[in-house]
């Protein structure tokens, strides 16, 4: 290994990141958090920015690293490099930063040479690691690697970069006798249940994170069998029931809608998870439908290529339906080009012609928040092709009364052309420290033009937003039918975190993308897992499985119907809301089927 040269000097390099945060702030008492949908501007829980401004300087120099050109990301390559640091100390500085750890080894993604992929794999094992998955292309592995000999499997020939694994998002935003959506009633479902038709003989895969109680629900809310695989490293079939109640939520929805169609549960942690569901269900089960109401970030440029994009495909070619959830980042995400107005001074975006840095909080505001709330944020750029662009992302944190603290989390993975290196930044950690506030600064290190990018916050709003573009990976897929978020109750407004398109273009640039979502189903609505409507099941998770119980029906009643056709069918039935036409927020409108074909008693010949 050989150290990186010719970035700035230690002291040099965190000094743009100090000027990079001079902010006007305009202070009223603020003293708790509140998650969730933005507060009303007097809720003591957030405040706006004092108008002087504070100028950050050395304070922040000594949380310097010695940083080195290698393949192993900036957060995993910082926790091992502490040699001051205990194992146990170790183990929670990764965990507080979106890593698994388990007797000393941490759960990684690695991009390979796929001509050398078996010698690798032999390679890792050796050095007492363990693979669990090889992707499709035999360029990405994923498994378990001892943490003293990280640096050791970053040395072997064609290992390109270690990373943290692309884990999955639930798209819910969650506020648990027998529960039936509102959905159902709303968009027709029980018109074709009178008819007879109710998806029998219809498979359809749901994969998620947990399925937590849905053996409980069998023969109720559920169908009295349903068949379940497990793909998480390490996890027994049996706890397929675990993890989470979001997916039997999902699957409560797809049998409310369509009671006679066979389920099979797949749980998933990562994007190469998914991809093993998609062939567990494709291959072995033949399913007709599959439904996620997951999303994930960074995996591509999103604009409709990659992995994801080609795991649709494939499904899709075998005939099957994909519904899959828009995401709920509408108020979560800032995109567009990099501008440094105040002519590389401090090399950081400016958010606006005063601004370094954005909030996390609702928009104009920001959260002050406790210990203890985690904080995942992801940033991706438009330079997928030659990866040379290098920019880096800044977690910063002020005291209650504005002062500076530190500089509390950072990413600073290296853009420089090499095989297996990405676009994209991404921070994962936990607050700590007392109340604060937590702000987000981009700054370039090494660029030769302005790029368009992505900011997205999984679980706090941001005080700068833009709205279009904040569809997630995977629901970019031109192949998959992506849903947005209704209220269940007339006049169905757009839910506020519901996420929009379009596209990114080419490459992930701001312009150019195509129209995303295709349709928007229900939220707020019952399910048992998550007790009654409005504040039940809620998010584009919650709408995506109304969807996908809908395909079910039109394919138990026109089983010669193609892909093509079923979502044809959804798109011209749906009732049009918005721009006229396909738009960014609703696709082609509010889901909705049509009376029963009673005329051709096809659920009747078909049996």
């Amino acid at each position: 290994m050989y150290k990186r040269h010719a970035r700035l000097p230690v002291a040099a390099r965190w000094f743009v990141v100090i000027i990079a945060v001079m902010i006007p702030v305009f202070l009223f008492a603020a003293s708790g958090y509140e998650a969730g949908p933005p507060p009303p501007p007097e809720d003591p829980y957030v405040t706006s920015r004092r108008s002087e401004s504070v100028v950050i300087r050395d304070a922040i120099f000594d949380k310097s690293l010695e940083r080195k050109l290698s393949g192993i990301e900036s957060n995993l390559e910082a926790a091992i490099g502490q040699s001051e640091l205990s194992a146990q100390e170790r183990t929670e500085q990764l965990t507080a930063s979106g890593y698994k750890v388990t007797d000393d080894r941490v759960q990684v993604q690695i991009a390979v040479n796929a001509l050398e992929v078996n010698q690798i794999v032999s390679a890792i094992e050796n050095l007492g690691g363990e693979i669990t998955t090889v992707g499709q292309a035999g360029d990405q592995l994923q498994g378990w690697v001892h943490l003293s000999s990280l640096k050791q499997v970053n040395e072997i020939s064609g290992v390109y970069k270690i990373s943290r694994p692309a884990y999955a998002h639930p798209a819910d935003v969650l506020a648990a006798g027998s529960s039936m959506t509102e959905g159902a009633s709303v968009m027709n479902a029980a018109a074709w249940h009178a008819a007879g038709i109710t998806g029998d003989g219809i498979k359809v895969g749901i994969i998620d994170g947990g399925f937590l109680g849905f053996t409980t629900l069998l023969g109720t809310d559920l169908p009295a069998s349903v068949t379940s695989k497990n793909f998480v490293d390490f996890e027994t079939d049996p706890q397929v029931d675990g993890t989470s109640e979001h997916g039997t939520a999902c699957a409560e929805i797809v049998h409310d809608v369509a009671p006679g169609a066979d389920l099979y549960l797949a749980k998933v942690d990562t994007a190469l998870d998914l991809h093993e569901a998609m062939l567990w269900l494709k291959d072995i089960h033949q399913v007709d439908v599959i439904s996620t109401s997951l999303g994930w970030f960074n995996v591509t440029p999103g604009d409709g290529t990659g992995v994801f994009a080609d795991w649709v495909n494939q499904a899709r070619s075998a005939g099957i339906f994909w519904a899959t959830a828009a995401g709920n980042s509408r108020e979560k995400h800032w995109g567009g080009t990099f501008s440094d107005t105040d002519g590389d001074i401090d090399q950081a975006h400016n958010f606006d012609v005063t601004r370094n840095d954005t909030c996390l909080g609702p928009s104009g505001l920001c959260y002050l928040l406790p210990s203890g709330v985690p904080i995942s944020i992801y940033l991706r750029w438009d330079d997928w092709s030659s990866v040379t662009q290098d920019y880096d992302l800044y977690l910063l944190r002020w005291n209650a009364d504005w002062s500076f603290d530190a500089v509390y989390a950072w990413s600073e993975n290296w853009q420089t052309g090499s095989p297996g290196q990405t676009p994209t930044e991404a921070i994962f950690t936990v607050t700590s420290g007392g109340d604060g506030y937590y702000t987000l600064a981009v700054v370039y290190y090494n660029k030769t033009r302005n790029v368009d990018f992505e900011l997205t916050s999984i679980e706090l709003s941001l005080e700068f937003q833009v709205y279009a573009r904040s569809i997630a990976n995977l629901a970019d897929a031109p192949e998959a039918m992506t849903v947005a978020a209704l209220d269940v109750v007339p006049s169905y407004p757009q839910e506020a975190y519901s996420s929009e398109g379009p596209t990114n273009g080419p490459g992930g640039t701001a312009g150019g993308g195509f129209i995303k979502p295709d349709i928007a189903a229900f939220a707020n609505v019952s399910t048992e897992s998550y007790g009654p409507g409005p504040t039940g099941f809620n998010g584009t998770s919650a709408a995506t499985p109304h969807v996908a119980g809908a395909a079910a029906l039109i394919k138990s009643a026109y089983p010669f119907f193609t892909v093509d056709q079923i979502q044809t069918y959804l798109e011209t039935n749906a009732v049009d809301m918005g721009t006229p036409g396909k738009d960014t927020q609703f696709g082609y409108g509010r889901l909705l089927l049509l009376n029963p074909p009673y005329y051709l008693y096809l659920p009747l010949i078909m049996r």
